[in-house]
């Protein structure tokens, strides 16, 4: 085995695209929790706004930057695991290994911060991805495909039509929101952990993560195809996809996204007016929409002025784990240092997420000229290649003939073998 220099990838080594992709799917991801962050969600249905505004959100950010996040997860679970065997490690282990920090980052961030952490879904399905990982390129699209446009629709018209429970109705005798809201906006910092707790996805995985869970591993595994293909390394080779990409996701994925938004608002009420089958294309147009903004951003980002505004993005991705984090402390200081918990406006609260942005942008500059990695991929990387380097040592000790001479911790004379 060659377990010489299977080192954490350098910053010359970086697909820098996909750093610039992941820092452009945090604005969206970004604008999509910040009503999360306000705590606004939870709040009385007289203090919630929903304007025309929050419906252009909803068709055209909400689920498209989650799903480019995922695809760029599964993208990078194939380069790593090319990397692994380049080096002759045992990529199984080391992986497992790695989610396995991860989930606990994903943990401490949930249960100390913020519920709706997604770090801990990324973890437990990329060792999941390991199950996949020996398939051909063609056999990755179908699964992808089959996850993508049979299994999450089926799931969500169960949903509907069995939902599961697990939340409780009332906790301290008050309706489960009002319990949530009051101890979000008034509670002390033990209160906010216990309604975390209690609202958790994780916690109530029956009612909450099946759905979620099997959404992400179509996008995942779409992501480790587009990685087997090259589309990331040598995205001009693959302009007949990027323009089939921006043709039907500019049509096709846009009419998707605006039918979801009427499904969710009942505009189209699904089992009522027997539209069941419409939930299947749906399903894929949404993905279609969010490789239309994948495929429009890298022809932007390899033209000249693309090139100079978008790369302010590679930072912002490359320090992708600790901008997501990061988000969650940021907006949580904003809100409650200036006690604007429970503001609810849309175009006010995407103004916000926008100025956050902004100063995680001028952040992950100023990080990145001093250091390799950012804060929490350095602990990451760090525990995650720890085990290996450790284990290179030890084969390389191991390695070493023992003299037949040393006895103990001391040498014996040698003597002629024919004596």
């Amino acid at each position: 085995m060659q377990l010489s220099g299977f080192q954490p990838i350098q910053t010359h080594e970086r697909i820098q695209l996909i750093d610039a992709l992941r820092g452009f799917a945090l604005v969206g991801i970004l604008i999509v929790n910040i009503p999360s962050f306000s705590r606004s969600e939870w709040g009385p249905v007289e203090q919630q706004i929903q304007n025309g505004f929050s419906d252009i959100l909803f068709v055209l950010i909400d689920t498209k930057f989650i799903t480019i996040f995922s695809l760029l997860f599964g993208a990078g679970f194939f380069v790593q695991q090319q990397r692994a065997e380049r080096y002759g490690i045992d990529f199984t282990a080391f992986y497992t290994r790695r989610m396995g920090i991860l989930f606990v980052l994903g943990c401490v961030h949930a249960y100390l911060f913020w519920f709706g952490d997604i770090v801990r879904h990324y973890a437990l399905l990329g060792i999941a991805l390991l199950a996949v990982s020996h398939l051909s390129a063609k056999g990755t699209l179908r699964l992808a495909l089959f996850f993508i446009v049979f299994l999450t629709p089926l799931l969500f018209l169960l949903n509907g039509i069995l939902p599961v429970h697990t939340t409780p109705d009332t906790i301290d005798g008050m309706p489960l929101s009002s319990f949530v809201y009051k101890s979000f906006t008034e509670g002390s910092y033990p209160q906010i952990l216990r309604a975390n707790w209690i609202i958790d996805p994780l916690h109530n995985f029956i009612q909450d993560m099946p759905l979620t869970l099997v959404s992400m591993f179509g996008k995942m595994v779409l992501g480790v195809w587009l990685a087997k293909i090259g589309f990331f390394r040598n995205p001009a080779e693959h302009e007949t996809l990027l323009r089939k990409w921006i043709i039907w996701g500019s049509t096709a994925g846009v009419i998707g996204s605006i039918a979801f938004w009427a499904i969710k608002k009942e505009i189209l009420p699904v089992p009522e007016m027997g539209l069941v089958i419409l939930v299947f294309p749906v399903s894929a147009c949404l993905v279609l929409h969010s490789l239309f903004y994948l495929a429009l951003f890298t022809k932007l980002y390899h033209r000249m002025l693309g090139a100079v505004l978008l790369r302010y993005l590679v930072p912002v991705g490359r320090m992708g784990l600790s901008n997501y984090f990061g988000q969650t402390i940021l907006a949580f200081s904003l809100f409650y240092v200036t006690g604007w918990v429970g503001y609810a406006d849309p175009v006010g609260l995407t103004g916000l997420a926008l100025l956050i942005f902004v100063v995680q942008i001028l952040v992950s500059h100023w990080w990145l000229q001093y250091h390799e990695f950012g804060p929490v991929e350095w602990i990451w990387r760090t525990l995650s290649y720890m085990w290996t380097e450790r284990k290179r040592k030890t084969e390389i000790s191991d390695s070493i003939p023992v003299s037949p001479n040393l006895v103990g911790d001391k040498f014996t004379e040698s003597k002629p073998v024919n004596e």
